[in-house]
């Protein structure tokens, strides 16, 4: 082989090498593509849950974040509530839907859900009042609450240790933009919300629930409908 013909030979492999290099390189950046496409799909693939109660939802009227009706209504309905609370899952289940329907939808009430997952010092239901909050921001607020009552066995009382990877399936499983909600839950974005709901529970005298201030009179406990009728009547008068 003639010197000249050695030189061209070793210009082409070089090319070769070059491309090969970036042959190489474009399918690096194709593969870091992919798995930065992929990598949220393996996450909550990560948070994988077992089965949970998903219970029929019933939308609120006139729901606004964690409230419902009219502003101005005559009647204003605060409730503290804690989302481990089987009285409170009682309330929401039942007089919860029928003030909703029978003064809510009328105009009559302003009813304002507080989650104190902190009253009673429990960790875990204070993750799931700052995820309820993180709902609300996408004003699911109530559906999700409809979510966690409905499992309250399996997250406080069946020993999981993934508590968050529920309360994370419960916001997919309404459609939530998940990224939205990642990111407020992942940073405590409402703890501080729920301190303070727990701290104006304790400075209005609060010490169970659920506990309702009507009008600014203090009800507690879950008390049969008619009771709740009375309240609402003598506050609307």
């Amino acid at each position: 082989m003639s010197k000249r013909e050695a030189i061209r030979e070793r210009r082409r492999k070089q090319k070769q090498q070059q491309r090969l290099v970036t042959i190489m390189v474009i399918a690096g950046f194709a593969l870091i593509a992919v798995a930065l496409i992929m990598l949220p799909a393996l996450q909550r693939n990560l948070a994988t849950v077992g089965d949970f109660t998903q219970p029929e939802l019933n939308p609120r009227p006139m729901a606004d974040g964690n409230a419902m009706g009219d502003p101005n209504a005559p009647v204003q309905i605060i409730e503290y509530s804690d989302l481990g609370c089987s009285h409170c899952a009682d309330f929401a289940q039942s007089s919860g839907e029928l003030i909703a329907t029978d003064y809510v939808a009328t105009g009559q009430v302003h009813f304002v859900s507080r989650s104190v997952g902190n009253l009673l010092n429990n960790a875990n239901t204070q993750l799931a009042a700052e995820a309820a909050y993180c709902a609300a921001d996408q004003n699911k607020y109530w559906e999700y609450t409809d979510i966690v009552f409905a499992n309250q066995s399996l997250l406080f009382y069946g020993g999981i240790n993934a508590i968050d990877n529920y309360l994370k399936a419960f916001a997919e499983s309404l459609n939530l933009d998940m990224k939205q909600f990642d990111n407020c839950f992942d940073n405590h974005q409402f703890r501080q919300q729920v301190l303070t709901d727990g701290s104006d529970a304790r400075a209005a005298g609060v010490n169970s629930t659920p506990s309702f201030l009507i009008n600014g009179v203090l009800v507690v406990g879950n008390l049969p409908y008619e009771q709740l009728q009375a309240y609402i009547t003598q506050s609307g008068n």
